[in-house]
């Protein structure tokens, strides 16, 4: 959680949706899908010594349809404080839910007849903490890149 705290600069540019805008459009949503993308193979390589279920990286990207909602809903509510420290507190929720959820799949829905252990849930929480602030760092460099993409292909649309 410290780790978000000082990351919070970072952590506000990974908001690709600021309360003012309220609707997703398209250039914003190839980044976001491929920094959530990572998040996951992050969790994923950090977890893969452990019981973890089959498919594991698409429950971990079917887990973000709930928790994205939640973010965006909980930075709603923070709305009027100062952005940074809203983000800050946002990500670490995020990060403890999610963190929580990691653990509960491993444990509930991964197969009985491995014999590699259940990831306790620290691991699971710095499992999900590392994923997050690999989606957050990349993020805003996604969003670049696809920028810089989209505007080529604009420009050589126009020529």
């Amino acid at each position: 959680m410290v780790a978000v705290l000082l990351l919070s600069a970072i952590s506000l540019k990974a908001d690709p949706i600021s309360p003012d805008e309220g609707s997703l459009t398209f250039i914003v949503f190839i980044p976001m899908a491929l920094a959530i993308l990572l998040e996951a193979v992050c969790i994923w390589l950090i977890l893969r010594r452990w019981r973890i279920p089959r498919f594991f990286i698409l429950w971990l990207l079917a887990m973000h349809l709930a928790t994205y909602p939640l973010f965006l809903g909980f930075l709603w509510l923070l709305y009027g404080t100062r952005p940074a420290l809203a983000v800050a507190l946002d990500e670490a929720v995020i990060v403890l839910v999610e963190g929580s959820l990691i653990y509960l799949m491993c444990r509930y829905i991964s197969s009985r007849e491995s014999s590699l252990p259940v990831p306790s849930l620290s691991k699971s929480l710095f499992a999900s903490l590392v994923g997050n602030i690999c989606s957050a760092v990349s993020y805003p460099m996604l969003l670049r890149l696809f920028g810089l993409i989209l505007s080529a292909v604009i420009a050589s649309d126009l020529d």
